[in-house]
């Protein structure tokens, strides 16, 4: 039983004396900045609803830590995380494998974000993220944003005579929640995790 603990014991301490920790478990912001306030993103683009889909991504990459709390109001935060959707841009590429090529669509989204304390001072900034999805057409997409599928006239023999202009529709929404996604992930490691 000794042996165990003593066993234990020395492991534990190996692996907080090499540095090691959770991810999200520390902060390089000062100790006293606590508490984020997320600001609804601003968006610089003609697509509608991105800037709910990065404000929510970014307000659940800063709550799922627990590092910093996220607060409902300006006036009880430490710190404002500020966000501008600056441009998205939809490429198509072409791959090429053997006698085989296949279309690519890809997404790329340009934002510009801040983290500063309410009382002003700057604490990271970044005014060039680039973050890149990139897909291809597949029939298997359920595109529930057509007009028939709405109608409740669509049913699922019929998915197969979806064109590609709604299947894309469907990847492309799923493209931007994706994007969302990595550029929160983003921000936070490099706005709140100390580099190591």
């Amino acid at each position: 039983m000794t042996f165990r603990l003593f066993l234990a014991l020395l492991i534990a301490l190996q692996v907080v004396g090499c540095g090691y920790g959770f991810r999200g478990s520390e902060s390089a912001l000062p100790p006293d900045v606590t508490k984020v306030y997320v600001s609804k993103a601003q968006n610089s683009t003609a697509q509608a609803g991105i800037d709910r889909l990065v404000t929510e991504a970014l307000r659940d990459e800063f709550e799922r830590y627990g590092t910093l709390t996220v607060v409902e109001s300006r006036g009880e935060a430490d710190a404002e995380l500020r966000s501008k959707i600056v441009s998205i841009n939809r490429e198509t590429r072409t791959v090429t494998s053997g006698t085989d090529t296949a279309l690519q669509l890809a997404t790329v989204m340009t934002v510009s974000a801040d983290l500063r304390r309410t009382a002003g001072p700057l604490l990271w900034k970044n005014d060039n993220l680039v973050v890149m999805k990139i897909f291809g057409a597949e029939s298997g997409v359920v595109v529930t944003s057509s007009p028939e599928f709405a109608s409740g006239n669509l049913g699922s023999s019929d998915l197969a005579n979806l064109d590609s202009v709604e299947v894309t529709r469907g990847q492309e929404k799923q493209a931007l929640e994706d994007l969302s996604e990595i550029l929160a992930q983003r921000v936070y490691a490099a706005a709140v995790l100390p580099e190591f």
